[in-house]
């Protein structure tokens, strides 16, 4: 089974703006290819293949799917990095956030890579995932926004297409793809040619991935997408999450300084972690998965504004002031190293310009209103999502000096507020 872009068909839709010219062959029917296969029953414990596990939304899908009785085996692909073993990536990241794991002897640990020929394992190991599995979760893949399309092509959108095909091979296996719900900035031409933080080669590849997607699953590929937002520490982390590293936290961070945000009726997304994974692994064993799906628990610029006391203004406001006191100034220049100060504090001001463009408020509108689709079927969540973001925040050093001390208390994890998972006993990923 070979599943192939026709003509440089997603290169095309980019130029286009249009998802419609995406275009796939196949070398078989995939609907007659799915039929032959043998599957399990409805109500059979399901092998799961788990691309991804050693990150941050990967060690919750982990831990979620380690305590579903519905599953029997996780196979975790984590490549091998220098001297650090699959089994010591994944437990150096559960000891970063304190995460632990239920010891249900559920747990192979796997070192190869997707973007390898047989994932990069030998004949019996790759053959043994090829009649064993039954679900694919995909969480894996590039988080940095750096690179041009031409390389999310190779590393993502071309691989995702190779997954489909493995999961059309000896058993019938359905593909859970975990995208992102900033693909949706994209809603008319004009939003491709845009240049800012948001409209980059990484969106591009997760707009392609989206609809590619959607695209083979009408054609009979079993393949599912979930369009996550940014997915924040929840109880399980101690409400620890990458921190600085998103730039959702720039973004707040700038939010803080300034002592203002936006007022809006458009809502910005966030989950937790373990909200996140419970939403994924819910629909990825269930026996009719949606197609598409938004885990969001999202956050308005009046919660904001009331929880860290900051003044409500119109978006033009906001944004005047806030160029005027990132603009870069004469009295900024270190005269002991002129031509790196200056270029260091044009690009500073650079991104966070471009951290909030002037179509913020419509892209931001755009996911808004993709997330709240009707047919979308709400998650719970342990805490409102404002309880969320503020936990998280109140961790972060960074952000603790512009945080007002006179804001509820923030939630201590285990004082009423329940795990995702039952772990009975914590066990080191290096001794399975």
């Amino acid at each position: 089974m070979h599943i192939f872009l026709r003509h440089n068909s997603d290169r095309i839709a980019l130029s286009m703006g249009n998802p419609n010219r995406i275009s796939l062959g196949y070398s078989e029917d995939p609907r007659t290819v799915a039929k032959r296969l043998p599957r399990r029953g409805d109500d059979e414990p399901k092998n799961v293949l788990l691309l991804g596990a050693n990150g941050f939304v990967g060690m919750h899908m982990l831990r979620e799917l380690l305590g579903d009785a519905r599953v029997a085996t996780v196979y975790a692909l984590v490549r091998r990095k220098g001297d650090k073993s699959g089994e010591d990536r994944i437990a150096r990241q559960l000891r970063k956030y304190k995460l632990e794991l239920p010891d249900t002897g559920k747990l192979s640990v796997l070192e190869g890579s997707y973007l390898n020929p047989a994932m990069g394992l030998d004949s019996a190991a790759y053959e043994e995932l090829l009649t064993e599995v039954d679900v694919v979760i995909d969480a894996a893949g590039a988080t940095t926004h750096d690179y041009p399309y031409s390389r999310y092509r190779e590393e993502k959108v071309l691989p995702t297409l190779r997954l489909a095909e493995f999961c059309l091979q000896k058993r019938f296996k359905t593909l859970h793809v975990i995208g992102s719900v900033g693909s949706e900035v994209y809603q008319q031409w004009r939003d491709f040619y845009r240049n800012s933080f948001f409209y980059t080669g990484y969106s591009r590849m997760k707009w392609v991935v989206k609809h590619i997607s959607l695209r083979a699953n009408r054609d009979g590929v079993p393949i599912h997408i979930y369009q996550a937002p940014f997915a924040l520490g929840g109880p399980g982390t101690g409400f620890k999450d990458p921190g600085m590293e998103y730039s959702f936290w720039n973004m707040i961070s700038h939010i803080l300084q300034l002592g203002m945000v936006w007022d809006s009726e458009v809502t910005s997304p966030v989950v937790a972690g373990d909200v996140l994974a419970r939403s994924v692994v819910a629909n990825a064993l269930s026996s009719a998965p949606r197609v598409i799906s938004y885990p969001v628990t999202p956050v308005t610029t009046e919660e904001i504004a009331e929880r860290f006391k900051l003044k409500l203004v119109p978006w033009a406001t906001f944004r005047r002031e806030l160029v005027r006191q990132h603009r870069f100034r004469p009295g900024q220049i270190d005269w002991s190293k002129p031509v790196a100060s200056i270029r260091r504090g044009r690009q500073q001001s650079k991104f966070v310009s471009s951290l909030f463009p002037r179509s913020f408020h419509t892209l931001l509108n755009n996911i808004h209103t993709a997330a709240s689709n009707p047919t979308t079927v709400r998650i719970d969540a342990d805490l409102p999502s404002i309880d969320v973001m503020e936990n998280n925040a109140r961790r972060i050093r960074k952000l603790g000096r512009y945080l007002p001390e006179n804001t509820p208390a923030p939630v201590a994890v285990g004082a009423g507020v329940p795990a995702p998972v039952p772990a009975p006993e914590p066990v080191a990923v290096g001794a399975l």
